[in-house]
């Protein structure tokens, strides 16, 4: 084997990268400086303009971009909630029971996720039987066309994921040390705490990751559960582009949103090497 073997080895998958992901970024940038059409065609060709970028980064542009972050942020945080629960509940299982309990955190990823969303509206939606429920005691909350609708709409979709990573992660917990530390006379929330939580952690960044990836791109959650202050960078390229018909700005709006992503991926991965430097 000689030194060059290593990088004839990686070449298809460098050439497939190129192909899949660098290219459609560099023609994305592209179309992001073309002049709009008047009429006729997605842009005028021939053109450059840096129009579409200060229209996506005005006081709307960059309060969305604001908003973006943030819901991408609560996702997470929401993902994590929800998630870590499920995966201790699932590791605390016989085999069959952990596998039988996954099949049913991930059935609803075989189906189309406008399907579930559909479904998920009329379960949360003023005539759906949460708001009937609630109602005998107090009066029905609402949990569409708000930010709640949208944080669970996100967080519905994204969690089987979640908690795949962490079943993953809190099987490789050795159970004896668990076993060992109440031996030792801690209590079960010590054990816990001290055991269980500290050796779980990695997997907890890394659903964290994927949670923070997934609501930073947030679209049908905003678009069909959320209101219109729920505006998202995915749903305002989506709009630009078909409703309004205006694809070079669509295009400046979805760089900024690549950005966005990389940038905030970037500090994230940053922050938590840093605690386990520490």
């Amino acid at each position: 084997m000689t030194r060059r073997t290593p990088y004839l080895l990686s070449a298809p998958a460098a050439v497939l990268l190129v192909g899949l992901l660098v290219t459609p970024v560099v023609l994305l940038v592209r179309v992001s400086l073309y002049e709009p059409s008047h009429g006729r065609g997605f842009f005028a060709p021939g053109t450059w303009t840096m129009e579409n970028y200060a229209a996506v980064t005005d006081a709307d542009g960059l309060g969305r971009l604001g908003f973006t972050v943030a819901f991408g942020a609560g996702v997470a945080a929401l993902t994590l909630i929800v998630s870590y629960p499920i995966a201790l509940f699932i590791r605390s299982r016989t085999a069959a029971w952990q596998a039988v309990a996954l099949g049913a955190v991930l059935l609803p990823k075989f189906a189309n996720a406008l399907v579930l969303l559909f479904g998920l509206q009329q379960l949360l939606g003023p005539a759906g039987p949460v708001a009937r429920s609630a109602s005998v005691v107090v009066e029905p909350p609402r949990l569409t066309r708000n930010l709640a609708g949208a944080l669970i709409g996100e967080t519905y979709l994204v969690a089987p994921y979640a908690v795949l990573v962490l079943v993953v992660h809190l099987a490789r917990i050795d159970p004896a040390l668990t076993a060992a530390a109440r031996g030792l006379g801690a209590s079960r929330i010590r054990a816990f705490r001290r055991v269980t939580w500290p050796l779980s952690v990695p997997g907890v960044l890394l659903a964290g990751y994927l949670a923070l990836m997934w609501g930073l791109g947030s679209f049908l959650g905003p678009m069909l559960l959320g209101g219109p202050e729920q505006t998202t960078l995915s749903v305002e390229v989506h709009r630009q582009a078909f409703e309004y018909g205006r694809w070079p700005r669509a295009a400046a709006g979805a760089v900024l949103l690549v950005a966005t992503v990389g940038l905030t991926l970037a500090a994230y991965a940053t922050v938590t090497r840093r605690r386990e430097v520490v």
